[in-house]
Order: structure tokens, then C-alpha cells, then sequence
């Protein structure tokens, strides 16, 4: 396991690429009726999302598309990008010809969308596998209407201070992750200053802000899960900054 006190030259997204191409199907299988995505992340993430009939979204990080299938069955109009070719293959199966689904790494720019033709960017547990997130940040900022809305999910920097065993909170870096299927998976780990800080810089306003546990029908149906009271996701809601840019 990396102490999170730096990078290590490791390219996440490319050790991201390889751990879901080779877990992919089990992954969706299993995030479609788990704690953590299906009863955790997916209702809290859809509870900051604006009424979505008529609306053009990007699904950043679209995974096996639970969320792009949602969004399609509310009225949007989806676009979905993800780094990992067996996902994006999953996406398309689950959406047919309804989206519009590339392969895509999402720290590349989104040349093929144009400045201020999306309403809403989702992203949904991909953030901890950028490393450098102001220009990622800086690109959803531009494909979004003034009017539009950035929503995404992350790790909570608390919990992964804690679920790490971490000696110093305001260390940043890679942390290693052993799922129970064998797959190692790497994020990068954040304070949560760095983490707002990226979104004012480019010029967001932070609108939103989630940090809740499951409810209590999603614990009591999985009682085995070991859900610590500490905030494992962190959940947000920015809109562009309509003041003009500080000088």
C-alpha cells in the first residue's frame, strides 16, 4: 500500500483501464445490486441532478452505463465516455443506439463536444483516478451552458485518511485498494481543499454538498456490509461562476 505522500510516476489512468478491463463484468454485476453503487452512490449522486427531460448530459466515466440507462429513461439526451474499452462495450449493449458512447480518457479534451452544448456533467466515482484534476475540471467547465450543472461523486477525504490508516490527513498521492476479487485498483487521495480548489479555479461555484451514509433500508438489507461512521463518499453539486473572472 502507497503512504499517499506522492506520486510514484504510476499513469492511473492507465492502471484503471487495465483493473476494469479485466473485472468489468463482474464490476457491473455486482455494483447493479450492491450497498455501495446501487443503494449509495446512485440515489445520492441522482438527488442533485436537475430535471433532466429535454437535457444534454455527459456521462463521465460512464462504467457499465447503470447511470447513462437512467438518465436515458428520465428524458436526457447522453453522451457517455469511458477510458475502458469492455465498459464502454457494457454501456453500449445496456443503452443500444440511445447514446452516444466513446471511448474516451477523460483527462484528454472533449474535442469532439463543442463550448456550451451540454447541460449536465455526471461523474460518478471517477474522480479519484485523475491525478491532475484542473484541466479535466476546466474542460467539463467549458461543454457546460452558463445555466448548467456539474454534478459528480468522489471518496470522501476523511474516509480514505481513515480507511488508509494515514499518518498525516494533508498528504496527497496514489493509495493502493484490494478488492475482493482479486483486483488491485490505485486513486489518487486529496484534501478536500485541493479537491474545492480545483473547482474555483476554474470557475465553479459550489452550489451542493453531500456527505451521507445509506439509508436505513439499504443498511438493513445488507447487514453484513461494515459501514464505519466516518463519510466514505463525498457528493457535489457546481454551476459556472457568472461574475467575471478576478483580475
Amino acid at each position: 500500500m502507497k503512504n499517499g505522500e506522492g506520486s510514484d510516476g504510476v499513469d492511473l489512468g492507465e492502471h484503471a483501464r487495465a483493473a476494469y478491463q479485466e473485472s468489468a463484468d463482474r464490476y457491473v454485476a455486482r455494483a447493479d445490486d450492491n450497498l455501495w453503487n446501487a443503494h449509495w452512490d446512485r440515489p445520492s449522486i441522482r438527488s442533485l441532478l436537475p430535471p433532466l427531460p429535454g437535457k444534454w448530459v455527459l456521462d463521465a466515466g460512464c462504467a457499465g452505463g447503470a447511470q447513462s440507462a437512467w438518465l436515458l429513461d428520465q428524458g436526457a439526451e447522453v453522451v457517455a465516455i469511458d477510458i475502458t474499452p469492455r465498459m464502454v462495450e457494457l454501456t453500449r449493449e445496456r443503452t443500444g443506439a440511445r447514446a452516444d458512447v466513446r471511448l474516451h480518457d477523460m483527462r484528454q479534451p472533449l474535442s469532439f463536444l463543442a463550448d456550451g452544448s451540454m447541460d449536465v456533467v455526471l461523474s460518478s466515482l471517477a474522480i479519484p483516478y485523475v491525478e491532475d484534476l484542473e484541466p479535466v475540471f476546466r474542460e467539463f467547465h467549458r461543454v457546460l451552458r452558463p445555466d448548467g450543472h456539474f454534478v459528480f461523486s468522489t471518496h470522501h477525504p476523511i474516509g480514505d485518511w481513515q480507511h488508509f490508516d494515514l499518518s498525516d490527513y494533508y498528504a496527497s498521492g496514489i493509495v493502493e485498494d484490494h478488492w475482493s476479487d482479486g483486483v488491485t485498483h490505485r486513486f489518487y487521495r486529496r484534501t478536500l481543499e485541493d479537491l474545492l480548489g480545483h473547482l474555483f479555479r476554474v470557475g465553479f461555484l459550489l452550489e451542493a454538498y453531500l456527505e451521507p451514509l445509506p439509508s436505513k433500508e439499504a443498511l438493513a438489507r445488507f447487514p453484513d456490509e461494515q459501514v464505519e461512521r466516518v463519510p466514505n463518499f463525498l457528493f457535489l453539486r457546481a454551476v459556472p461562476d457568472p461574475r467575471p473572472p478576478r483580475r
